[in-house]
Parts: structure tokens; C-alpha cells; sequence
């Protein structure tokens, strides 16, 4: 079927739909009503799943500690020679 025959033969059903402005007749906002408190229900479930797991991964990933990682010492000339890359690239900027 063609997509603007599909569109045409669901707003010739003048039951659900007004003709001019489209919107929801009073009976069929009524047949959706007992649907409502389910699909809320549904809708928070299925937002709740994602949420979940995006919380427990960001908690996760905070508790990394790197503290028992030892940082080598750094010589006097190592320091000055990163000291001078570094306003290399800033100057670069």
C-alpha cells in the first residue's frame, strides 16, 4: 500500500480522529485511558534500565584510585626539557 493511501485510509475514520485539526476524539481518548497507568509503568521501567546502569558505571568508574601507582622521580633536565615542550606547543596556540 502507498504511504499517502495508508495516511489517507487512517483519516477517513472520522471515529478517532477530527477531520481538520487531527486530534483525538473524545472516544478515543476514552479507549486509551485504561492504558495509560500501564504504559507510564512501562515508560519508567524501560527508562530506569539505562539510567541504572549509566548511574552504576559513573559511581564505578569514580572509585578508581591511583594512589598505589608509583610515579618514577624525575631528573633536573628531564623537568626543564618538558617545561620547554611544553611553551613550544603553547606558544604554537
Amino acid at each position: 500500500m502507498h504511504p499517502s493511501s495508508l495516511a489517507r485510509n487512517m483519516m477517513s475514520n472520522k471515529g478517532y480522529y477530527e477531520p481538520h485539526t487531527y486530534r483525538m476524539s473524545p472516544a478515543m481518548l476514552r479507549a486509551r485511558q485504561p492504558y495509560f497507568v500501564k504504559n507510564m509503568i512501562g515508560l519508567a521501567v524501560l527508562v530506569a534500565i539505562p539510567v541504572g546502569i549509566y548511574m552504576y558505571t559513573y559511581n564505578f568508574l569514580n572509585q578508581d584510585d591511583f594512589d598505589d601507582i608509583p610515579i618514577p622521580p624525575l631528573d633536573e633536565e628531564t623537568i626543564k626539557e618538558l617545561q620547554r615542550e611544553y611553551a613550544e606547543t603553547k606558544n604554537k596556540k
